[in-house]
């Protein structure tokens, strides 16, 4: 059974609530009285309904309290337009009053020509400070740009004495929150092609840096032939570049990204909108979103921990279940992509051709019917028709010019809204919009710019490439440098720089070779044992950094940069400053023949190893080898709060963690070195402790959690090449 079609009205029939027409219009309830007032408006209450009922705005009474005073909403303050709204060049009539937000109220009205639209106005009255004024305007602007077939349209704007008009598409078959409303539940099929319609909408926006920020069920509007339409841009922002976080805490409860209630401690950016299509498809499959609860305190508290489940007598497929569960994660990180959302085996189930009239009173039937041929046809022409698909592979050289695209239509987009926001304030209190925005200004000066990935990426990879970088970015913020030694030349700097990247290429090369299944044995690198460091006083505070190594020379790092290590196997000792063309420079010395401006250090160095012999236990059995033909110093010790990390002069990097487990990287990152708590030694080639999935024999020494931080530490030593940095 269709709905009956748009046809003019009388004027009986004038500010009459239709039960026919909707339109893109914020729904508002008055908040729980536990709500706190940190979300910039809700629009949909915690029972997840569109508009609330008289019972449901009451506050409820306990004891004797008196009951407090209902605020009035913003859009009580809009005016109804005339019967006859004139504008320049163009008038219009009012029609049927089709419902109103907390903000503004919504009107049909009709063209000269016989053409219906959606008249979202704002009454001026309402707009009280530049804070409303800039978000008007902002909303105005933002959507003024977007150009896409599961957008709704935006047609125009002017204002009157009393009101702010902006009008839009008329999306008159309702909304997906309507639909859930008469159907409860949705069929896979339907998701599958609704879920396609909205993350091409998506991924049209964040291709122009536009994150939505109130993407739900009820912002998102079907169109006269069913197709799918983002409507309400009243929470969008742009963003000046991908790095730029957001930290208005605003959305609607159910939907809320939890990096969003974490404010000012975290920021947020596009994964927002990616967690609220994770929770659309939720709300779709079961009937409710998956934090709901009468509560919003209570919703929060599930958003942050991720506590969702799955009703017994809904069925929800394994497939659709995982995706969900990649798309819910509370690390932004971890989230998939548009591309890896779409390229998920969930969406190479039965996908419909398209969406029938009567989708709001029937579930489909025939769609067992649809062989996955011809799904996986018609699941393309759903992705083509969205925008997710190109014809052809974009060569490197357009990838670059789109991008360079994006840039200048985002930084024109904010640098438009910013000049309509400064000409709105300088034109005083009796007009709102800018020239630019009036009738006549609604012309599209931005080019469409699709960014499109060609090739498809396996789920299981893609999910592991996600985790391993939500890792790194974790190790990143949490890896902050308590205490290292000052490199007083730049080059040493460089060279220090030049030996990290090397030892992290080396472990990225290890883990490339272990997802390519391995090494052959004959490949595989000769496992040597580097000289590490067995003991270790920290007494920078006074002295220095001191230190014994494996081939038992003491060594003393002092705080004026120089080194002095006394050998073991000879009465002589090295003396090792920087030099600005060589990094390090060293002198050799017989301890007879010792300089006497060098007398004091060899007492410090013979009382660290007094101290080190009578109070430290050697950590590692290792021994100087015929192959360490060259004498070994500590360059740089760094403290960190997991580890303390130790670069030596042969390129080995020793990590030696508080939980008295100790790694030793070496050979240019190819072999790993395990020095257990009770001080077994043990070396490998690192891919093959990576096919292993740790340390063989040591599950306890968690190699592979501590190789994120390893990876890290490199990083950061990797990027200092500049003397004030260290």
């Amino acid at each position: 059974m269709s709905l009956a079609p748009l046809h003019p009205i009388n004027d009986k029939q004038l500010n009459t609530r239709s039960k026919v027409f909707n339109t893109p219009v914020k729904q508002s309830v008055t908040r729980p009285t536990t709500q706190t007032n940190n979300v910039d408006h809700d629009k949909e209450n915690n029972q997840h309904n569109a508009i609330p009922t008289t019972n449901k705005n009451k506050r409820v009474m306990t004891e004797q309290h008196e009951p407090k005073k209902k605020k009035e909403k913003l859009s009580s303050l809009c005016k109804t337009p005339p019967s006859l709204i004139k504008t320049r060049g163009r008038d219009y009539r009012r029609g049927h009053f089709l419902g109103e937000g907390g903000f503004a109220r919504c009107f049909q009205i009709k063209d000269e020509s016989g053409k219906i639209f959606a008249a979202k106005t704002v009454a001026k009255i309402s707009i009280k400070t530049e804070k409303t004024k800039k978000k008007l305007l902002s909303e105005i602007q933002i959507h003024k740009s977007m150009k896409h077939p599961n957008i709704v349209h935006f047609v125009d704007c002017f204002e009157d004495d009393t009101n702010v008009y902006i009008l839009l598409e008329i999306c008159s078959n309702g909304s997906l929150m309507d639909l859930m409303k008469k159907r409860k539940t949705l069929t896979e099929p339907e998701v599958r092609f609704f879920t396609t319609q909205i993350c091409g909408a998506v991924k049209y926006m964040h291709s122009r840096r536009v994150i939505h920020r109130d993407l739900k069920l009820g912002n998102i509007f079907f169109d006269k032939d069913y197709n799918l339409k983002v409507g309400d841009f009243g929470l969008a922002a742009v963003l000046a570049n991908n790095r730029e976080r957001k930290y208005t805490v605003c959305g609607t409860p159910n939907y809320i990204a939890p990096e969003v209630l974490m404010g000012k401690h975290a920021g947020h950016s596009f994964e927002v909108d990616i967690w609220s299509i994770g929770v659309m498809i939720y709300a779709l499959l079961v009937g409710k979103p998956p934090f709901q609860a009468k509560d919003v305190n209570v919703i929060y508290d599930r958003i942050k921990a991720c506590q969702y489940g799955y009703p017994k007598d809904k069925y929800v497929s394994s497939e659709a279940k995982t995706l969900i569960a990649d798309i819910l994660c509370v690390d932004p990180v971890e989230r998939p992509s548009i591309r890896e959302i779409i390229d998920d085996v969930w969406f190479r189930g039965i996908f419909p051709p398209k969406i029938t009239e009567d989708v709001m009173e029937l579930t489909p039937k025939d769609t067992n019917e649809i062989t996955l041929e011809e799904s996986f046809t018609n699941f393309r022409t759903c992705m083509t028709n969205a925008g997710l698909l190109s014809s052809s592979v974009p060569s490197a050289s357009s990838k670059s010019v789109r991008y360079k695209e994006s840039n200048d239509a985002a930084n024109e987009l904010k640098a438009q809204i910013k000049s309509d926001i400064n000409n709105a304030t300088t034109n005083g209190n009796k007009t709102i919009l800018p020239h630019a925005l009036s009738p006549g200004g609604t012309k599209n000066k931005y080019k469409e710019v699709i960014d499109l990935e060609a090739q498809r990426k396996l789920n299981d990879l893609a999910r592991e490439a996600r985790i391993r970088r939500a890792q790194q970015n974790s190790a990143k913020n949490t890896l902050i440098p308590m205490l290292s030694n000052t490199i007083k030349s730049e080059i040493s700097l460089r060279i220090l720089s030049s030996e990290c990247l090397l030892a992290l290429n080396g472990i990225l090369e290890a883990e490339a070779q272990k997802r390519m299944g391995g090494l052959p044995h004959s490949r595989l690198p000769e496992a040597k044992h580097p000289i590490v460091v067995t003991k270790w006083v920290d007494y920078s505070n006074k002295h220095g950094f001191s230190y014994q190594l494996s081939t038992e020379d003491i060594g003393v790092l002092f705080n004026s940069g120089t080194t002095v290590l006394r050998l073991a196997d000879a009465e002589e000792f090295w003396y090792i400053s920087y030099d600005s063309k060589e990094g390090w420079v060293a002198g050799h010395y017989a301890l007879a023949d010792s300089p006497k401006e060098l007398s004091r250090h060899l007492e410090i160095v013979e009382f660290f190893a007094k101290y080190m012999q009578a109070n430290l236990s050697r950590v590692s059995t290792f021994v100087r080898e015929e192959y360490h033909k060259d004498d070994v110093f500590l360059r740089r010790y760094t403290r960190y709060k997991q580890f303390v990390m130790f670069e030596l002069s042969d390129g080995t990097f020793q990590f030696n963690f508080k939980d008295h487990h100790k790694f030793a990287i070496s050979d240019g990152g190819r072999l790993v070195t395990y020095i257990s708590p009770t001080h077994e030694s043990l070396t490998y080639p690192l891919v093959e402790v990576l096919k292993n999935g740790g340390i063989p024999d040591y599950p306890d020494s968690k190699f592979l959690e501590k190789l994120i931080l390893i990876k890290e530490g490199l990083k950061q030593k990797s990027s200092i090449v500049s003397l004030g940095r260290t």
